[in-house]
């Protein structure tokens, strides 16, 4: 069995051992086929060296099928990157074992193992894909994002002033909350409609909008890294909607 794109038997051997200066004290764990060592988006706690056996690395798309990434066999290390949180997972394609290792040694233990340095690498490329993705992906929800949170803001004021928290005037121009939330009208409308789609929003007879859950439409807002500036409430958009 070749490690993917070894080339042939005699170039790379299966078992791989560090050198003396880099034994280290650390776990050794057990791992029945299909078992699974670490998944998308737990933290990360240690680093792990394969020590027998074989390991599956792999993402689930938002589809929900999985993308193997590669496989990790004897002398490998995994769990390395940049992110505090593995951008993929790890299962045992066999009976395996794995040793646990400092989640700070990642560059101890490469510096004079070209095998694993190319591996520390190929793993830091991929979280900086990974997070650039996900940050794309992010950026795709933000208009029913902004629009939760303005209409959340709102709630609350209109709650302060002792009127319905639910029900939200229609009265406004909606160009004038679109610039508000530097959105096109085609946006606020998707935006608008997502929410509407979700349940929690619907349009309220004759003029107007009934939000129908609060706490759903809160949670929405919160999916931004803390509160954006936009949020806080403005005097002359409050006057505005009054």
């Amino acid at each position: 069995m070749l490690r993917p794109g070894s080339g042939n038997a005699e170039s790379v051997p299966l078992l791989r051992t560090l050198p003396a200066s880099h034994s280290l004290e650390a776990n050794v764990r057990h791992l029945g086929r299909d078992e699974i060592l670490f998944e998308s988006g737990d933290f990360k706690t240690s680093l792990y060296r394969v020590e027998a056996g074989a390991l599956c690395i792999y993402r689930t798309r938002p589809d929900g099928t999985m993308e193997i990434v590669e496989h990790a066999l004897a002398g490998d290390l995994v769990g390395m990157g940049f992110l505090e949180r593995h951008a993929t997972s790890a299962r045992a394609a066999i009976n395996s074992t794995v040793r646990a290792l400092p989640l700070d040694a990642a560059e101890k233990l490469t510096e004079s193992d070209a095998h694993n340095k190319a591996r520390l690498d190929a793993a830091m490329e991929r979280e900086f894909i990974y997070r650039r993705e996900s940050l794309a992906s992010s950026a795709s929800k933000q208009p029913a994002i902004r629009l939760a949170a303005f209409l959340t803001a709102v709630s609350q004021r209109s709650r302060e002033e002792g009127g319905d928290p639910a029900f939200i005037d229609d009265s406004v121009n909606c160009a004038i909350i679109a610039d508000f939330l530097s959105l096109t009208i085609d946006e606020l409308a998707l935006a608008l409609k997502q929410l509407e789609i979700c349940g929690m929003v619907e349009p309220a007879e004759p003029h107007g909008l009934r939000l129908k859950d609060l706490v759903g439409l809160k949670s929405v807002a919160e999916e931004a890294l803390g509160p954006p500036a936009w949020l806080a409430p403005r005097d002359d958009l409050v006057a505005a909607l009054q």
